[in-house]
Formats: C-alpha cells, sequence, structure tokens
C-alpha cells in the first residue's frame, strides 16, 4: 500500500522530539489551570492497573478504564505476531468473534501501517490512510481519526500496540498523554506475562520431541467422535408467525412478552384513521353512484340518451362498491387477532408501539410451550459433516451440570448472517416429550454437536491444520 501524502495536512503525525524507547514527558499536558483532575485520573488509572491479577485483566482495563483519561470513543489492542498483529481486546465488550468483519478490518489496517515501516512509532492518521480500498466495513463508520501507540517492552521491542479512534482530531497535547499511558500498561503487561512475551527455547527438546512422536502415532489407533460447541436457544417448534397485514403504524401490542394467548385474543392494533376516513370515502362514493344509477334509471322511460348511460352508471356503482369493500377490509385487517393458541414470542412491546411497518413484516410468533426444539448456531469455523439423526448434548446456562440429550433433526444448506456479524449454520435439534415439558422458550446454553468418529490426533489438531491449510495452502 502507497504511503499516505506528507502534504496532506498533518494526517499522519510521529511523536516529535521522543527518543526511542522512551515515551514524551506528559508533564506539559498536564500543566496548567484546570489540568488538576486530569492528572488525578492519570494517577488514579496508574494505580488500577498496578492491582490487576492476570494480563487478560490488564488488556479489559486498558481498552475501557483508560477513556476518561485518554478520551477515545473505541479502542483496540493488537498483539505482535510473526504473521502481523492480531486483535486481543475491543473495547465494550467481553469477547469477540476473530472472523468478525470489524475485526480482519482492523488487522489490515494495522499490517498496511505496519508494511509502511511505522507500527514502532506513535503517530496519528485517518482512517483513509491505511484502510484497504473498497471494503463494506469502512462504509459509515464514523470514528476516522486514529492514534497508533506502541507497546514496548524493556529493551525497546515493540510487542503490540494500542489503537485509538474518535471521530474528531486528535490535538497534538493529547500524544504524550496516550504515550504515558501506554507505556503503565506496557510496562504491567511484561510483569505479569513475564518470559511468554519474548519466549526462549524449550528444555528437554531431545527428549520431548521423540515422545510426541510417539504419541501421535500411538493416537492414530484411538478414534473419538468429532465434535464441535456451538451456542443454543431454546425455540417453538412449527410456531405460527404474526407479519403485518398491511403497511401502516402500529398502534399498540395488547399482549406482553411470553403471555399465554387464546384463539380470537387481539394481538396487535393499527393506527385506523387513515383506515376509517378511506372506508368512510369510499362508501360515499357508492351512495353518489346509486342515486346517479336511478336516476338514470328513472329518466329512461322518456329520454332515450339517458337509456344509454344506464349501462355506465352501473358500471361506475360496482367500481365504487368494490373500491368500498377493500376499504372495509383493509379497516378490518387493522385489528390482529390469534388464529390460534400459544405464548406470545417477541422481545418489548414498546419497541413496536409508533413504528412503521410493511406488509409482510415479522412482528411476533406464537409457540405451544409443549412442543419446542433446540436453535443451534454452529459457527463456520467449527463446521464439521453432519447427518439427521445425529447426537447432540445441550448444556443450559440454568442448570449447565444436568445435559440435554437430543438428536439433529435438520440443518441449513449454507451459512447464514448472525446478530454480531458472523456466519453460521442453522441447526435444529429436538428432544424427548419428557423433556421438552421441562423446557422453557429463550432459555440460551451451549450445544455440543457430535460427528463422526475420526483419530485423535485429527481431533486434537484439527484446528491447527486447517490454519496451516488456509495460511500456506499445503
Amino acid at each position: 500500500m502507497a504511503e499516505p501524502n506528507s502534504t496532506k495536512g498533518a494526517s499522519v503525525t510521529p511523536l516529535q522530539g521522543a527518543k526511542a524507547g522512551r515515551p514524551q514527558d506528559a508533564s506539559a499536558a498536564l500543566t496548567g489551570p484546570g489540568q488538576t483532575g486530569a492528572l488525578l485520573r492519570l494517577l488514579q488509572l496508574e494505580a488500577d492497573l498496578r492491582r490487576c491479577p492476570s494480563a487478560s485483566e490488564l488488556l479489559f482495563h486498558m481498552v475501557n478504564e483508560s477513556r476518561a483519561v485518554l478520551g477515545y470513543r473505541q479502542a483496540f489492542v493488537l498483539r505482535k505476531t510473526r504473521s502481523g498483529f492480531r486483535m486481543k481486546a475491543i473495547s465494550s465488550v467481553s469477547g469477540f468473534d476473530r472472523n468478525a468483519p470489524l475485526t480482519r478490518w482492523v488487522e489490515a489496517m494495522v499490517r498496511n501501517l505496519a508494511r509502511a515501516g511505522k507500527a514502532d512509532a506513535q503517530i496519528r492518521f485517518e482512517m483513509s490512510d491505511y484502510a484497504e480500498p473498497g471494503r463494506d466495513e469502512t462504509q459509515g463508520y464514523a470514528f476516522v481519526h486514529m492514534v497508533w501507540v506502541p507497546l514496548k517492552t524493556r529493551k525497546d521491542k515493540t510487542f503490540a500496540g494500542l489503537l485509538l479512534v474518535r471521530e474528531k482530531p486528535w490535538p497534538e497535547e493529547s500524544l504524550p498523554l496516550s504515550a504515558r499511558v501506554a507505556a503503565a500498561y506496557a510496562h504491567g503487561w511484561e510483569a505479569l506475562a513475564g518470559k511468554r512475551l519474548a519466549r526462549g527455547g524449550i528444555r528437554l527438546r531431545w527428549i520431548a520431541v521423540p515422545l510426541a512422536l510417539a504419541a501421535l502415532v500411538a493416537l492414530t489407533f484411538v478414534k473419538v467422535p468429532l465434535t464441535a460447541l456451538a451456542p443454543v436457544e431454546v425455540t417453538g417448534r412449527d410456531a405460527f408467525v404474526v407479519a403485518a397485514p398491511l403497511e401502516g403504524v402500529v398502534d399498540r401490542i395488547t399482549v406482553q412478552p411470553n403471555s399465554p394467548v387464546r384463539e380470537g385474543d387481539l394481538l396487535i392494533q393499527f393506527e385506523q384513521t387513515e383506515l376509517r376516513n378511506a372506508f368512510d370515502i369510499a362508501a360515499r362514493a357508492v351512495l353518489v353512484a346509486d342515486a346517479r344509477l336511478n336516476q338514470l334509471q328513472q329518466a329512461a322511460f322518456s329520454d332515450p340518451s339517458a337509456a344509454r348511460d344506464v349501462a355506465e352508471a352501473q358500471a361506475e356503482l360496482a367500481l365504487a362498491e368494490a373500491e368500498r369493500d377493500l376499504a372495509k377490509d383493509r379497516l378490518d385487517r387493522a385489528q390482529v387477532r390469534a388464529s390460534q393458541g400459544g405464548i406470545a414470542v417477541f422481545d418489548a412491546a414498546q419497541d413496536w408501539t409508533g413504528r412503521p411497518v410493511a406488509v409482510g413484516e415479522r412482528i411476533l410468533s406464537l409457540a405451544d410451550p409443549n412442543d419446542v426444539e433446540f436453535s443451534i448456531a454452529l459457527p463456520i469455523s467449527d463446521s464439521i459433516v453432519l447427518e439427521e439423526g445425529t447426537r447432540v448434548k445441550v448444556f443450559l446456562d440454568r442448570d449447565p451440570l444436568i445435559p440435554i440429550h437430543a438428536t439433529l433433526a435438520r440443518g441449513s444448506y449454507r451459512a447464514s448472517p448472525q446478530e454480531d456479524g458472523s456466519l453460521a449454520f442453522n441447526l435444529v435439534a429436538q428432544a424427548d416429550a419428557t423433556t421438552q415439558a421441562n423446557l422453557r422458550i429463550g432459555a440460551r446454553g451451549t450445544a455440543q454437536v457430535f460427528g463422526e468418529d475420526q483419530p485423535l490426533w485429527f481431533v486434537v489438531f484439527r484446528r491447527p491444520l486447517a490454519w496451516v491449510r488456509q495460511t500456506f495452502g499445503v
């Protein structure tokens, strides 16, 4: 990727005056009137990070608790590896999908930054300087102004980096402060990780390698089922979907989530003002057309020209009656009633009040609480060969120690996007009638899906082998 033009404002500005391996003194950014609060926040931040018991908690603290000092909108921590920088933490979330579009896009942008030789120094830049052009993830991303702060060891070796983004340009005085905060976190990370940041050789290598090879040979004769873990949710089997019968605005939903519903109960009330006025106008048009027809029929006995207009008046009356019937049908559909019993399955009634909907848009569903199934979202990275009738173990969050045994009923042919932006195969598993009586619609947990029997060494090294094939093509 070509480096950004140096004459383009100050979009990429190295930290001026900083010696290699030592951040610029932040005292200049914290002196002056009104800066006492910022200095106290910085001191409190350094005190808090020293109490982090593990490296994972330190990373979570880095991308969340430093916001009050640095004033960013979103933060990313990336660890330097042999293949490039890999995402380790994202602000405001406890976990993230490594294959999510945002994660892959940020990693690609930092790799471009490293190729340009800018990863070892603190710089500020705009998203367009190093982001790959034409990526859908960059469309609509509001935080285009960024600061890259490297995290270095005591030997001045970059082992990670902190990427700070926001919608406004970063001022020059914010750079020393971010460098000071990054240096404190780098020191804490190195203290917690120790030699793992610069791992050395492995002892007893001449003994471990032969033993490992012998174990791999022995494991080729042991076969175990290939399994995968995926999130699962209890849903209604053959649930009846209640969709919008017309295009309009939802006035109110008369039922509450998970409440019982009987056949004929009112579920949804649409705004009727426009529909009722349209019906009244159509009804009056019928009266006008009927009066004109009666007038022409009476005049036809004495006026031959009026007799010729009778057929036209009859057609106009039929058209007016059809429009009236259509307006009446739309007015009747403004009240949606339950066509069967069950429980109402949706998020919240307040989310739909005053919301315009299109014809066929799903609003809620009616499900039988005694006839449920398991909806499984198998990540595309964990896809295995599955057949109908395959064993499935479900561990619900409410009782994770007792597994629920089920069988795979069906699965989607292709992966579909999920709520978090990742791709997953949608699977459906069913349990026996006795087990279904104790399940509640909406319960979540983790499902273990069993595939074909494979050698144990393949099950253990399946992910590393997949990474090698996808990375090197061997």
